[in-house]
């Protein structure tokens, strides 16, 4: 009997609420990192199995930024929410980034973005510059 393919492979996954909050977590980094003058190279920008959120330029610096939105302080809110194994996978998409891009080789480091979102709906958004050390 032939294998019929599941449908919901094939199709992207529907938007979630989730999926929504990062996006527009992400378009508010967006906006902070110009505002900061930042030169905004690439989001979402698939590298090997994984994906940078923000790639930027700052002065002569390739900066990879992380993006962390996050409703609830349970556990610590956004900037807890940037692991050891995140941080490594992170140093490891930017090695692979470099190497695809020989024409930004040169100093670059990792930062984070922390967005918080408190349940009366304002935020905070706090860049942290070097966040991972590399």
């Amino acid at each position: 009997m032939p294998r019929i393919p599941w449908p919901w492979r094939s199709r992207r996954r529907a938007p979630t609420e989730r999926t929504e909050l990062g996006r527009w977590g992400e378009d508010l980094a967006t906006r902070e990192l110009k505002r900061r003058k930042y030169r905004i190279l690439g989001r979402n920008v698939r590298v090997g199995r994984g994906e940078l959120d923000i790639v930027a330029a700052d002065r002569d610096e390739t900066v990879f930024v992380e993006v962390k939105t996050r409703r609830d302080q349970t556990f610590g809110g956004a900037r807890a929410a940037l692991t050891h194994a995140k941080s490594r996978r992170l140093e490891r998409l930017a090695q692979t980034y470099l190497r695809q891009h020989p024409d930004r080789a040169g100093p670059y480091r990792i930062d984070v973005v922390a967005i918080d979102v408190d349940p009366t709906g304002d935020y905070t958004v706090d860049v942290i510059p070097n966040a991972v050390q590399l």
